[in-house]
């Protein structure tokens, strides 16, 4: 369980507190998470040492390509892709985002609903009563929650304020308050990269409240379907490049304003002026395209802000970036190469063995967690015409 600040508040003569839920897999799933069972919330609502008056889930999801210009072909193509992939898998298309919210509530003294008010007074009064006692009922409410999700396969973290939105939809995404929770959802949404060798999706899971590094040792054809599928999920993209005459026709032909993406030179990723903070709706991708050795620059971070590291080939001096990264993906590359991404990664023997001989479209990705998933990349019928074939 992860807290950012206390998540209780104080809204007249109640308490909530709320925990945002996200499967272990989230950054690479390799399939759909396990169902959140009924019985954790029942045991929740049942547990006289809380006295809850109130547990249940709300779910937002975030539309693709929210905001986008109308005439952007990154984001009808990618949309298109996005249906077409889910309809040769017999699934829904990947959202962009759909984020998962167990909310607890604690009613206390005073409350006119006095059934719930009195029910709670005991678990209070055992921790010392009044609001503190209130408080440490909800953050032990929390951690019983996230313990019992953490068996299941879910990680918790616990929302201050200001990070709890109901209200986030605003005609870009819609808000459900869920009670009954059979057959919900819980997949994170993300950016749609590629198909496995079965046809189904391979999602990255880029864009999360607690920001991500990722390094790929690929092509530059990866890179900017990378970038396209991202700003077409809604992401503000920069461009850090020491090739920007390679990024400069993404500027012109890809519908993508000022506003949606900014290419620049290699020590100067810093967006464009008036750009909004990264959220669940606007988040920011910065693009490191800066070859084997990329310089040093103060690169935005921090959450819903993923930084992405381009590198044409497997340096020994750039083995930190795949040390530090929470995700990984990996093209063909020589042997040497590959047993040194094996060292590093201690990455089984047949995937070391197959990395020489992978086709162009295709990546190995891996996270951190040691989850790997094989894809060759998707590209939309825009981008096939205005990119070429992959070229590794």
């Amino acid at each position: 369980m992860i807290a950012d600040e206390t998540s209780a508040r104080r809204v007249v003569d109640h308490l909530i507190t709320v925990l945002e839920l996200e499967p272990a897999d989230a950054v690479l799933p390799q399939s759909a998470p396990p169902p959140i069972p009924k019985r954790i919330l029942e045991a929740l609502r049942a547990d006289p040492l809380l006295g809850l008056a109130d547990v249940r889930l709300i779910q937002h999801v975030q539309r693709t390509g929210a905001g986008l210009p109308e005439r952007s072909q990154a984001g009808s193509s990618y949309q298109a892709l996005n249906s077409e992939v889910a309809r040769h898998a017999a699934v829904a298309p990947i959202p962009a985002a759909r984020l998962t919210w167990l909310t607890m509530r604690l009613e206390l003294p005073g409350s006119r609903r006095h059934q719930w008010a009195a029910r709670a007074a005991g678990p209070i009064l055992a921790r010392g009563g009044g609001l503190e006692g209130a408080r440490r009922t909800l953050d032990k409410a929390a951690r019983t929650a996230s313990a019992r999700l953490a068996v299941v396969g879910y990680r918790t973290i616990i929302l201050a304020d200001t990070a709890y939105e109901p209200g986030l939809a605003s005609g870009l995404a819609e808000t459900q308050d869920v009670t009954d929770i059979t057959g919900l959802a819980t997949t994170t949404g993300g950016v749609l990269v590629g198909v496995d060798p079965a046809h189904r999706a391979v999602t990255l899971g880029l864009f999360r409240r607690k920001g991500l590094s990722a390094t790929v040792i690929g092509g530059l054809h990866l890179a900017q379907i990378l970038a396209l599928h991202c700003a077409a999920v809604g992401a503000r993209v920069i461009v850090e490049t020491a090739r920007q005459d390679e990024w400069d026709p993404m500027l012109l032909h890809s519908g993508l304003d000022p506003a949606r993406l900014a290419v620049q030179p290699a020590g100067r990723p810093a967006g464009n002026a008036g750009w909004p903070k990264p959220s669940a709706a606007t988040p920011l991708l910065v693009l490191r395209d800066c070859g084997a050795r990329p310089p040093y620059a103060a690169v935005p971070r921090g959450p819903w802000t993923a930084v992405v590291t381009v590198l044409p080939f497997l340096d020994p001096r750039s083995a930190g970036y795949l040390k530090d990264a929470d995700l990984i993906g990996l093209q063909r590359m020589p042997r040497e190469e590959a047993a040194m991404a094996r060292r590093i990664l201690a990455l089984p023997d047949r995937d070391t063995a197959a990395l020489p001989d992978l086709p162009d479209q295709m990546a190995l990705w891996r996270s951190k967690n040691g989850i790997t998933r094989y894809s060759e990349v998707a590209a939309t019928k825009w981008e096939q015409a205005f990119l070429g074939k992959p070229v590794r």
